[in-house]
């Protein structure tokens, strides 16, 4: 993640989540016999409570900051990453780790966070700074396993069966293009026994939403078959994807979970700054 001033404005915001909300973190009312503990620190922001300010930093540096407290009963945080062969197409997996690193560098802030890829590979839970540089190098490690062969509905099954229910305490945030040719029902209905809190983040290009009409080859990159089209095969893929969208945001909402369809941005510069943008409008990221 690039520069202070992403940084800065991530610092502003944390995760939306259901989940979350039976954290202590900065709130001044705790539950009945709930305690917290200290955690971390962030600089002071205007509207934060002066009872949170640690003024012997303050003393020795001349600089305001303000200390975050964790409940101790600890929310678990899941981000999911998907690197099958698919999302290496029309760079979804560069723009997906954008994503992951934006998502991790907030919720390292929240509690214990712990990154997963499809394949079965998984970070340990971490938090805080140390927390958030170990699952930085987990992320550029995964960026070597692009194109893994997995088809991302089905291990997504796999990862949902693998957890044990939570009872409403855990947030899941699947960053993928979901691209595979099977039902999504079994599995929401595996996430949904797990109690969790799921949000689904799903990363198209403008080349697969409206490709030009001209004589093409599509090419299946997880199986290899090649068939050649022409306009009138062109313009019912267009509105093939649009359905298989609208299946997939309906299912998902249905299931009583979110769903913020991802557009790469036209420009690698605009990049950070389009994922912000559609994290806060789609309400997976909210004020703190």
């Amino acid at each position: 993640m690039e520069g202070p001033r992403t940084r800065a404005l991530l610092d502003r915001y944390g995760l939306a989540s259901r989940a979350l909300s039976r954290v202590g973190g900065e709130r001044s009312a705790l539950e009945p016999g709930q305690s917290v503990e200290f955690h971390d620190y962030r600089a002071y922001q205007p509207g934060d409570e002066l009872r949170y300010v640690d003024w012997r930093v303050y003393a020795r540096t001349g600089r305001l900051y303000t200390r975050l407290y964790q409940a101790e009963r600890a929310v678990r945080l899941h981000l999911v990453l998907d690197t099958s062969a698919s999302m290496s197409l029309y760079g979804k997996d560069e723009f997906a780790r954008t994503l992951i690193r934006m998502l991790t560098y907030v919720s390292q802030r929240e509690a214990p966070t712990q990154l997963h890829l499809l394949d079965g590979r998984s970070s340990r839970p971490a938090q805080g700074v140390g927390g958030l540089r170990e699952s930085w190098r987990f992320i550029e490690e995964a960026e070597e396993l692009a194109g893994d062969e997995h088809r991302p509905v089905t291990a997504l099954k796999r990862f949902a069966l693998s957890l044990p229910p939570v009872h409403g305490n855990a947030l899941v945030l699947v960053v993928s293009d979901l691209l595979e040719d099977a039902p999504l029902r079994p599995t929401l209905a595996a996430l949904r026994a797990r109690r969790l809190d799921v949000g689904f983040l799903q990363v198209v290009a403008e080349e697969e939403l409206d490709p030009e009409s001209a004589q093409l080859e599509l090419v299946d990159v997880e199986s290899g078959e090649r068939l050649p089209v022409g306009a009138g095969e062109v313009e019912a893929y267009r509105l093939e994807v649009r359905s298989f969208l609208s299946r997939t945001r309906g299912a998902v909402h249905r299931a009583g979970f979110r769903h913020l369809l991802m557009r790469l941005p036209t420009g690698r510069e605009d990049a950070e700054r389009e994922a912000l943008s559609a994290l806060i409008r789609g309400g997976i990221l909210t004020k703190r």
